[in-house]
């Protein structure tokens, strides 16, 4: 992951934000570090109350984990304890936070492989309903957007298990 370090002085004191690229959500997300702090300002990548929608082709499932991954292993290297998302309340116990997150996509994705074997031919519209039954329907056109991101990865992922 490509990181660089911002340092800001004023009256006296020196802030180092350190910069990480979090591909996923979209494109070109960053996350930021304020290492004196040990604090993350995780923009949209993480939020609190909500699940970040991952909207393709600008988005992508297999960057947003491997980002997640990037950011728990910043939380390690620099005693992140607390996250600061873009929108909801601060969240405490960082690591934990995000490896929560991560189960909840990768168990998701696990709803979206269940779907698409139970309805092979089924449309994205059949899966949606099977795969996100336990979300407001209202939601649906959102959860879309991620559901098209988990079937993407899906698809990739048998592509290169076949061409192994």
């Amino acid at each position: 992951m490509n990181q660089e370090l911002l340092t800001l002085t004023g009256i006296g004191q020196q802030h180092t934000l350190k910069v990480i690229f979090t591909p996923g959500h979209a494109a070109n997300h960053l996350c930021l570090v304020l290492l004196e702090d040990g604090l993350l300002f995780s923009g949209d990548h993480i939020l609190n109350g909500s699940t970040t929608v991952v909207n393709p082709p600008d988005g992508e499932m297999t960057a947003y984990l491997d980002s997640l991954d990037a950011l728990s292993a910043a939380c390690d290297a620099h005693q992140i304890d607390f996250i600061l998302p873009a929108h909801g309340h601060v969240l405490g116990a960082a690591r934990q936070a995000i490896a929560q997150l991560k189960t909840h996509r990768l168990m998701r994705e696990a709803k979206v492989v269940a779907a698409m074997k139970a309805q092979p031919e089924g449309t994205m519209n059949d899966w949606l309903a099977r795969v996100y039954d336990d979300t407001d329907p209202r939601l649906w056109p959102v959860a879309m957007r991620s559901l098209q991101a988990h079937v993407d990865r899906i698809v990739a992922l048998q592509n290169i298990d076949r061409a192994a």
